[in-house]
């Protein structure tokens, strides 16, 4: 069984991110116990897809796209409320970019003897990655820091304050 976990963001705003990743399966929970969304994912590197749902049925995102070692293409949300994820690998990094190019943020994460290191955004307004990973492709734990982002940014643009704490 693989796992992701870490956090992206710091002390005071961001989301945690744990996972497992076993069969073709991801799950776990994104943000805290109170305010996140859990994970349940289906993949296949073989026949190129992964799949599923982030947070609930009714309060939720579907994510649905293609994958293979060295890149993915997924859309997570719907036609009007989502945005395009696009990463690819090189060598220990995963980079890429979820949004348009005017609207999202860049992904560049490094992986390093099971660690997880990155940015999320721009070099101002954006937040780091730390994490731990173990037996995960890079494509898949990169895809998983990088939603973790995504969704923070869209559950706190949709709360309508500016405050932020912890896990939320």
């Amino acid at each position: 069984m693989g796992t992701v976990s870490g956090r992206v963001g710091g002390a005071i705003g961001g989301y945690d991110i744990s996972a497992t990743v076993e069969n073709g399966i991801i799950s776990g929970r994104i943000g805290g116990m109170i305010f996140g969304d859990d994970i349940n994912l289906t993949y296949s590197m073989e026949e190129g897809f992964i799949r599923g749902r982030l947070g609930g049925r009714v309060l939720g995102k579907s994510v649905e796209g293609k994958l293979s070692q060295n890149s993915l293409s997924i859309r997570i949300g719907g036609m009007l409320d989502g945005n395009n994820l696009d990463l690819e690998t090189d060598g220990n990094s995963v980079y890429g970019r979820c949004g348009g190019p005017a609207i999202g943020f860049d992904v560049e994460i490094d992986f390093f003897e099971g660690q997880a290191v990155g940015r999320l955004g721009g070099g101002v307004v954006g937040m780091d990655v730390k994490g731990s990973v173990t037996d995960v492709e890079p494509i898949i734990a990169g895809a998983l820091f990088a939603i973790t982002y995504y969704l923070y940014k869209v559950n706190h643009r949709n709360s309508g304050s500016g405050s932020s704490g912890g896990n939320q």
